[in-house]
């Protein structure tokens, strides 16, 4: 019996051994991986703090870009690796110009039927409900597209120097209008305008992940330091 066991044993751990080291291969590799990505993501050399400045926008949409500036703002604290403070106290300041921004119908046109106004006359009285919304006052869809264009640029604030610059466009579509036996005429123009907010506020976070991703990358030897 002394000399069956060890026997059994061995080819026990024979069969386990490979098992065992293809375990510990795949969990050094993840883990090789896993600190190689994040010496790789450092900001550059000497940034401890960062300045985000207010939206610079020149284009002609009405968009709410301030949800732009707060998504990146999160972003940079997100991540950890710089403080993000007031431009007075700053090692950097990123700015962000909001080149165009753009807001159209897309799709097909909606099939719906579209009343009239009601009569003009000097006796009845009608309620602005009764009429038309502008939006619906013809052939108009259903869905409709938001794009941004943006150039971002981080200064070195002690050397002036211009540590990065990278243009971005980035854009969406998002249900405009629902049919009336859905949505009201009256409250229409409401949920275009959280729609429109919604898919903003999505664009400005998908945007803030690539631009803070991007501006990291430049690793700590690309400052001028």
């Amino acid at each position: 019996m002394s000399f069956i066991l060890p026997k059994v044993l061995q080819f026990q751990i024979r069969q386990l051994l490979p098992v065992f080291l293809l375990a510990a291969s795949i969990h050094f590799t993840q883990a090789c991986a896993y600190r190689f990505s994040n010496t790789a993501m450092q900001a550059p050399l000497g940034i401890r703090t960062i300045a985000i400045e207010a939206v610079y926008d020149t284009s002609r949409e009405v968009i709410p870009h301030e949800l732009l500036w707060s998504a990146v703002q999160r972003e940079f604290a997100k991540r950890g690796q710089l403080i993000v403070s007031s431009q007075e106290q700053a090692d950097a300041l990123m700015t962000i110009w909001l080149v165009k921004a753009k807001v159209q119908p897309t799709g097909t046109p909606s099939r719906e039927a579209i009343s009239k106004d009601p009569p003009v006359t000097d006796t009845e009285k009608w309620r602005p409900e009764d009429f038309r919304n502008l939006r619906r006052a013809g052939s108009w869809t259903t869905s409709e597209m938001v794009g941004l264009g943006l150039v971002i640029e981080v200064h070195d604030l002690k050397t002036r120097k211009v540590l990065f610059k990278k243009s971005y466009n980035q854009s969406t579509t998002f249900s405009s209008l629902r049919p009336e036996n859905i949505s009201s005429v009256s409250s229409s123009f409401l949920h275009y305008e959280e729609a429109l907010r919604s898919k903003v506020k999505l664009l400005s976070e998908q945007l803030a992940q690539v631009i803070v991703t991007d501006f990291f990358a430049l690793g700590p030897t690309n400052s001028g330091h």
